[in-house]
């Protein structure tokens, strides 16, 4: 794979991830989804799966697909299948998942979700950021692909509706907490231009096209 930017694992996707920090606008918005991840999460040890090139701040381990991915980061993270996560029960106090569901074939997520609770603490949670494909996104990303202005389109199983997402995590945690994210304003943050990042105070402001879905789930006393 070392020539290769992505490939196929027992039917997941595993990539290496686009360098967001050349698109300024989407990169603040990436910050502000973590800023609202980490409002979600309890004290504690914190694992991230699938973390691509950059672990969540508040992770103390990450679990990533593709090998160069683990070797590259500063904290402590490992290659491996989050199907089948290498951790003990009990072992954690938060899960985060940042964009990677739709990568992995739909009979599998169940699997992914079970395997966080198996390795949380009681009244540990799981928080869950995905792209959801409302009208807008599909419009717009299509559009995007066509003229060439996004790279090789990846997503071949796509994207988790709110509800869909919703769902797995209500299957072995409580869900305590759902957000719809999404601007009009998305489609600038294909730019490269730094002038882009001054667009995110409006982009707040315009929270009204379904684009991302964040839900939180906390683990009951025993898990099914």
């Amino acid at each position: 794979m070392s020539d290769a930017t992505w490939d196929v694992q027992d039917g997941a996707i595993v990539e290496r991830p686009r360098n967001v920090r050349k698109h300024p606008l989407l990169h603040r918005i990436y910050e502000q989804h973590d800023e609202l991840l980490a409002e979600q999460l309890p004290p504690g040890r914190t694992l991230e799966l699938a973390f691509g090139q950059h672990m969540h701040p508040r992770a103390d381990v990450g679990l990533e697909g593709w090998p160069s991915n683990a070797e590259t980061v500063r904290k402590p993270a490992l290659a491996g299948d989050a199907r089948a996560l290498p951790f003990d029960d009990d072992s954690f106090d938060a899960v985060i998942g940042r964009r990677f569901l739709h990568h992995v074939p739909p009979a599998d997520r169940p699997e992914i979700i079970r395997e966080a609770a198996r390795v949380l603490r009681p009244g540990g949670r799981v928080a869950l950021l995905e792209g959801t494909p409302g009208l807008y996104r599909k419009l717009t990303k299509g559009a995007a692909f066509r003229l060439g202005l996004l790279e090789e389109d990846t997503d071949i199983y796509g994207h988790l509706s709110e509800t869909a997402v919703t769902d797995l995590v209500s299957g072995s945690f409580e869900v305590i907490a759902k957000r719809t994210l999404g601007s009009p304003l998305m489609l600038a943050s294909i730019s490269e231009s730094d002038a882009s990042a001054r667009l995110l105070d409006l982009y707040e402001r315009t929270q009204f096209v379904k684009w991302w879905t964040l839900v939180v789930g906390e683990r009951p006393e025993s898990v099914a």
